[in-house]
């Protein structure tokens, strides 16, 4: 009995000289997630912008105590925006770093690589910016979620307005991997429904430094409006050149919720002015959610923020998860995810459909106004994300033939 006393006390000491307290004891365990995204090259914005949203989110969450006691760590690796060093440093995140979620990659075609290697391991896997649509469809995995609007969500958003408002004569210009493919094929899909008519399709390969050998044939099709697919420096190099050769004054331009970061806009405001596009995120959206989003993100980093603000969500969202889950097990997670909804997100509330873990979210389109993205008009979400289609081919059918109106 005095032993068992005497330890009571000596334990009572050790506490209050703060040898055992509780927080020290939390402050040993961690838990580490993967920031995967392209740091130079094309793409190099997206991935920059990435990995600052996810900061956010893990100071944020950390100041607040975490996930189930640990400190979040987060470790960041470069895509090269290409399919294999994507995958080998999805390998290293997981099998080395043991990461529990994996946002990322950047490109449509690396995020599909990775989505291999996360099924494979059954890793939580958040994607917050790539939207070729085989990711909810042909690729899809229990461990996979999104909240990035794929092609066709923006396609079924985007090509109303342009039927209605812009032209119905429309060429389609894409870059020639995954993600303009994919936006090229869903875009054409939705207009021809709506009775809009696509004069010409083509696609540049990813990197172009010269699209003039392209112009001619776009200027002999005479489109009410021009529909580009493209992203990053690709999307700068694109704009300046259609507006030398003036083809920025002669067609309407309509693209891609990604083909700019709102923070590429000032610098080709003229060349971009009256540019249309559908997005889930401005920060000249008066939206409250979007407001108090900006405020916080701006004065943290002195910038402005952007789409990619969707990777903070992803962190969000899974700590949440793994919070309800009372656990890190990916199966466990992935669970709690299926038609999980959030109150706290860029844009305020946001849920995942069950069915293909696609988040359904309201969107509007934008038009660039002397270099800021202004909101237009208000979509919901539930308007464009279609209907399941986990295991279909979505191209299926499909054809690049043009089909001539009388």
């Amino acid at each position: 009995m005095k032993r068992l006393t005497w330890l009571v006390v000596l334990a009572a000491l050790l506490v209050a000289g703060g040898f055992l307290a509780a927080p020290a004891l939390s402050q040993s365990k961690v838990v580490k997630i993967g920031d995967l995204g392209s740091k130079v090259g094309v793409f190099e914005g997206y991935g920059k912008y990435q990995t600052m949203f996810m900061q956010m989110a893990v100071e944020e969450l950390n100041a607040k105590g975490g996930v189930l006691g640990h400190k979040i760590e987060m470790i960041s690796e470069d895509d090269e925006t290409k399919p294999a060093p994507a995958v080998r440093k999805a390998e290293k995140l997981i099998l080395q770093d043991d990461v529990k979620l994996i946002v990322g990659a950047v490109s449509s075609g690396a995020t599909m690589a990775v989505m291999d290697v996360t099924k494979k391991h059954k890793t939580i896997h958040w994607n917050s910016v790539s939207c070729a649509e085989f990711m909810r469809t042909t690729k899809f995995h229990k461990h996979y979620f999104s909240n990035q609007p794929d092609s066709r969500m923006q396609a079924n958003g985007l090509a109303k307005y342009i039927v209605d408002k812009m032209g119905k004569k429309v060429y389609i210009f894409y870059t020639d991997y995954a993600m303009g493919q994919s936006d090229g094929r869903q875009f054409k899909t939705a207009l021809e429904k709506l009775g809009g008519e696509v004069v010409g399709v083509a696609g540049a390969p990813l990197d172009t430094k010269d699209f003039s050998p392209w112009f001619g044939a776009i200027n002999q099709a005479n489109p009410d409006v021009l529909f580009v697919a493209f992203a990053g420096t690709d999307s700068l190099r694109l704009m300046t050149q259609l507006h030398s050769f003036g083809m920025t004054k002669k067609y309407k331009l309509a693209g891609i919720d990604c083909f700019l970061l709102q923070q590429d806009l000032p610098a080709i405001a003229e060349p971009m002015e009256g540019f249309v596009q559908l997005a889930h995120y401005s920060p000249y959206n008066p939206d409250k959610h979007m407001q108090a989003f900006n405020e916080r993100f701006k004065k943290k980093f002195n910038v402005e923020g952007n789409i990619m603000a969707g990777a903070y969500d992803g962190v969000l969202f899974w700590a949440a998860a793994a919070e309800k889950a009372k656990s890190f097990d990916a199966d466990k997670v992935a669970a709690v995810l299926e038609g999980m909804c959030l109150d706290n997100t860029h844009i305020g509330k946001q849920c995942i459909r069950k069915e293909d873990h696609q988040v359904v979210m309201d969107m509007h389109l934008y038009q660039v106004k002397s270099g800021k993205n202004l909101p237009i008009a208000r979509l919901e979400g539930k308007d464009t994300i279609g209907e399941p289609m986990v295991g279909k081919d979505p191209v299926e059918g499909f054809s690049w033939e043009i089909k001539k109106k009388n």
